[in-house]
């Protein structure tokens, strides 16, 4: 497989969102009045699928409160949560050196798109990708993750077999199937760990580079 095109998730894969996001999502339970405090391995499931989902899975929400869930959730994140992320240690050097090796980087992420954007510029990461995608701000117009690889490969004319998505999530594994392109799994970020059943592992984001010469 001679892998052009390298698609990065953002979340548990290029950063550590999780401080911004288990904060966001405890405050949104507190406006609504309902218990925030839960297990810290139930609250990893927040982070991955998407948000609406999230809601469902980790705080077996209500399906008339979750609208209000999301917009309390979406606009505590825009103004304070999506500061909070941590850039993996060594993600910066890496991304540089896959770059000078020749390969096109992208963002492919279940996180909303303009955010996803912001986020990138915020912390310095942006000069890396030559697109960045992700899901829409619109209710009834959801991405899936297959759709979402689709739309990178379409921005830079790149083919499946041409393809690789890194990422940490069975959402991220599942829709690399759908989308027909290579996978390589993290184990450093929230879905998988040392144990899980997929390979090749890594670690930290420097051994990705023994990976793509």
């Amino acid at each position: 497989m001679d892998i052009r095109l390298i698609i990065f998730d953002l979340d548990g894969t290029l950063l550590d969102t999780s401080p911004g996001i288990f904060a966001t999502a405890r405050y949104t339970m507190e406006r609504l009045g309902l218990p925030s405090d839960i297990p810290e391995d139930q609250m990893r499931k927040f982070i991955g699928p998407p948000i609406m989902d999230c809601f469902r899975i980790v705080y077996n929400l209500r399906e008339e409160l979750i609208p209000d869930a999301v917009d309390i959730y979406k606009k505590r994140y825009f103004e304070q949560g999506q500061y909070q992320a941590i850039i993996y240690d060594g993600m910066p050097e890496v991304l540089e050196c896959l770059s000078s090796r020749g390969y096109l980087l992208a963002v492919g992420t279940l996180k909303n798109e303009s955010t996803a954007r912001h986020m990138m510029e915020h912390f310095g990461l942006s000069g890396f990708f030559s697109t960045i995608r992700g899901a829409l701000d619109i209710i009834g117009c959801e991405r899936t993750k297959a759709e979402i690889l689709r739309l990178v490969m379409q921005d830079v004319g790149m083919k499946p077999d041409e393809t690789v998505l890194v990422g940490d999530t069975l959402h991220d594994h599942n829709g690399a199937i759908e989308a027909n392109v290579g996978f390589v799994p993290v184990i450093y970020g929230f879905g998988f760990n040392a144990h899980s059943d997929v390979s090749p592992k890594i670690s930290q984001p420097r051994e990705l580079l023994s990976l793509f010469h």
